[in-house]
């Protein structure tokens, strides 16, 4: 074979062995992205996995904090009662309207509103002159409204005895007061500002987002 034909067939091989070589680098560059795309896969795989878990994490912080918080509020729970009390011995008749508190809190109250017939009394003096239609006397009483009530702490709201005026005044007194023309109710908040409101004559305690602001003409 000639000088120029060696040439030719060297020439005509050179093509082949550039492709085998393309062939190679067109592999390791399909197999480097088949690696990173599988690392990408795996590390978004992850990234989801430790998305999923600071959810639940989250969650589980939420419920505990709600938790500490209910427990909290619990141990600070107060729960006040309306209630009288009547002493009927001869020379002693005596009534008094007790608020009381059963809770295993303070109790913090904010109002007191009391309701005759209908209208709003400012204080326990006009009760007792509606009751029995002449001035009130024989009256002690304990204005309330912003008193901190411990537990098992109780209070005498209002008192009329008959040594002080008489047995007829008290009497009459204590038949307003349980005949259901009269009505009491007492407004409260615990140290973290849970709210209720206790009926007296419905005997129902219930929620309430806030009290509302006293009349500032309220002796009660």
């Amino acid at each position: 074979m000639s000088d120029e034909e060696n040439s030719a067939a060297e020439n005509s091989e050179k093509p082949l062995a550039i492709s085998a070589e393309t062939e190679d680098r067109v592999a390791r560059l399909e197999r480097t992205d088949k690696i990173a795309l599988r690392i990408s896969l795996a590390q978004t795989a992850l990234a989801v996995v430790g998305f999923f878990v600071g959810l639940i994490a989250l969650y589980a912080a939420l419920n505990e904090a709600d938790a500490v918080r209910k427990q909290q509020q619990a141990s600070v729970w107060p729960h006040i009662r309306i209630r009288d009390m009547n002493i009927g011995l001869s020379g002693e008749e005596r009534f008094d309207v007790i608020v009381g508190n059963r809770g295993i809190g303070p109790a913090i109250i904010k109002n007191v509103t009391a309701i005759v017939d209908g209208k709003e009394m400012q204080s326990w003096y006009d009760i007792v002159e509606l009751a029995t239609e002449k001035s009130a006397r024989g009256i002690s009483h304990e204005p309330i409204i912003g008193a901190v009530i411990a537990p098992n702490e109780d209070i005498i709201l209002v008192s009329v005895a008959a040594k002080y005026s008489s047995k007829e005044e008290v009497f009459e007194f204590r038949d307003v007061v349980r005949s259901g023309r009269a009505n009491l109710t007492v407004c409260y908040c615990s140290v973290f500002d849970d709210c209720r409101r206790v009926d007296a004559r419905a005997n129902q305690t219930v929620e309430v987002d806030a009290c509302p602001v006293p009349n500032p003409a309220s002796g009660l």
